[in-house]
């Protein structure tokens, strides 16, 4: 089969870094990003070959701890259709005494099962928690999906 264009979201939350969202270790996950991939228009023969990339940004400003052996973080989840499909846990550095600010990019794929696809609809989000203080500002979240393969 030759290669399907499936659909592309994005989830703009924020454009800017001020004022932006605190988040603390007793804070419940912030979902930044929420996206619907339609796959309806998925042919039969294509569902089991449906790739999806996604993409994040978030700028953290990461506070100062009072603990020298609390080291802040930042843990984003990406779901699918309410399924942890990806963590990773962004860190700031031990030997960092002051509020610092970074820039958090992350890049996934997924390979969801021909069911999920044959639904016509797969839900993705993305979320943030901390063991810390920490701020996030401008952040968005997008994802694309393509089918079929040409060999």
């Amino acid at each position: 089969m030759s290669i399907q264009f499936v659909d592309m979201r994005i989830s703009l939350d924020s454009t800017q870094d001020t004022p932006g969202v605190e988040i603390t270790s007793s804070s419940q996950p912030y979902v930044f990003g929420d996206i619907g991939l339609q796959t309806g228009g998925v042919l039969p023969a294509n569902a089991g070959s449906v790739r999806v990339t996604l993409h994040a940004y978030a700028r953290l400003q990461m506070g100062i701890t009072a603990a020298p052996t609390l080291v802040p973080n930042a843990t984003f989840m990406i779901f699918r259709n309410g399924n942890p499909i990806f963590t990773t846990t962004y860190q700031k550095a031990a030997s960092q005494t002051d509020i610092s600010y970074e820039m958090a990019a992350i890049t996934a794929v997924d390979y969801p099962p021909a069911a999920e696809v044959l639904n016509g609809l797969i839900q993705y989000t993305i979320s943030v928690t901390t063991n810390y203080d920490v701020t996030i500002g401008a952040r968005s979240f997008s994802g694309i999906a393509a089918a079929g393969s040409n060999f």
